[in-house]
């Protein structure tokens, strides 16, 4: 490990080998105070490897921020070694100062861990590079949901090692390989990674959560983290296509006004995670050629195969599970309106039955 008070690997990378002062107190908005821009903290550990934490890849997505102010205050962080080793990625520090998911004509943190020619891509590679020095024991990256989800947590591959981190989180676990430019991609070929979906930006029930996790993970016997929990049920979905509307249209909700293109039902984020029937009406087109475009992991349009319209109004073909829909219009435009799922089977090595 390098020996750093600070020192810039690239013109947008920071690293730290100890935690920088009032980091555990600063206000989120407040955090460019002290840190420059995105940040990769080495955290000293009474265990190695140790495990590597991302955070505010998203900047309007504080619950993970909030979880390691938390956990530096209760391990005493800044006096004594962790439990495990903490390696910490701080992300777009310039959105959280505004709130923002990502700073317009960027990319998003989120989307940049497979290579490019962005700066934004440079600096992914350069966290890659840094990571690839040492081994990791796990990877967790923090997010939150903008509509109504439980928590769950995500993985990227279906290896029993991957789905014991994410069943210590929530019994609701999904698999996914698209979009594959995020960062637990990335890290899942080099170590067992998991995100973490921690339900609305700053709730207490999803910090407390994760905060537990985070506790957990460190300080739980070496292999055991990756070992069946007690309680082995688990609900996993694998993520088989991706909701988007056209860029341009103008979206309503509910009882909607006459100069919106596209009008959904009002309660569509209470449809996430459940089975919703065939001949299900999800909302009113009312432009020409304004539709849903659902395209699955290949990239290919599959929109026939989920939705029909029907004198104006978009109507599922067949029964489907949603997951992530939301009603806030600045994160459909910039991600998706939501994803479709599929349960997933897993064989006899994950103690799933087919």
């Amino acid at each position: 490990m390098e020996n750093l008070n600070k020192a810039t690997a690239s013109p947008e990378l920071n690293l730290y080998n100890a935690i920088p002062e009032h980091l555990a107190d600063i206000p989120v908005e407040k955090l460019d105070s002290i840190l420059p821009g995105p940040s990769l903290i080495y955290i000293e550990g009474e265990v190695s490897p140790p495990i590597f934490i991302s955070i505010l890849l998203h900047g309007n997505e504080i619950t993970g921020f909030l979880a390691i102010q938390h956990l530096i205050k209760e391990l005493n962080l800044t006096s004594r070694p962790a439990p495990r080793g903490i390696i910490l990625f701080i992300g777009n520090i310039a959105a959280a100062k505004k709130g923002l998911r990502r700073l317009e004509n960027e990319p998003d943190y989120n989307r940049i861990w497979n290579s490019g020619l962005l700066p934004e891509h440079r600096l992914a590679g350069t966290v890659l590079e840094k990571l690839s020095e040492e081994p990791l024991y796990a990877a967790i990256d923090i997010h939150n949901n903008t509509g109504k989800n439980p928590h769950y947590a995500c993985i990227n591959r279906a290896d029993p090692s991957y789905i014991h981190l994410a069943r210590r989180f929530s019994k609701t676990i999904v698999y996914f390989t698209e979009p594959h430019e995020v960062i637990s991609m990335a890290l899942s070929r080099h170590c067992p990674s998991v995100t973490l979906e921690c339900g609305f930006s700053g709730d207490v029930r999803g910090l407390n959560h994760v905060c537990n996790y985070l506790l957990q993970s460190l300080t739980m016997p070496a292999g055991e983290l990756f070992s069946p929990p007690s309680n082995k049920q688990s609900e996993i979905y694998h993520t088989i296509a991706k909701i988007s509307v056209p860029d341009n249209a103008h979206l309503g909700f509910g009882n909607c006004r006459q100069n919106v293109d596209m009008c959904f039902r009002n309660d569509l984020e209470e449809l996430n995670f459940t089975t919703v029937p065939a001949g299900t009406k999800l909302g009113v087109t009312r432009a020409k050629n304004c539709t849903l475009q659902i395209t699955d992991n290949d990239n290919r349009d599959v929109t026939g195969n989920y939705i029909i319209t029907e004198n104006n109004a978009l109507i599922t073909r067949k029964p489907l599970i949603p997951s992530m829909f939301t009603k806030n219009r600045t994160i459909i435009h910039q991600d998706c309106l939501g994803y479709i799922m599929e349960p997933y089977p897993m064989d006899k090595q994950t103690g799933q039955q087919r």
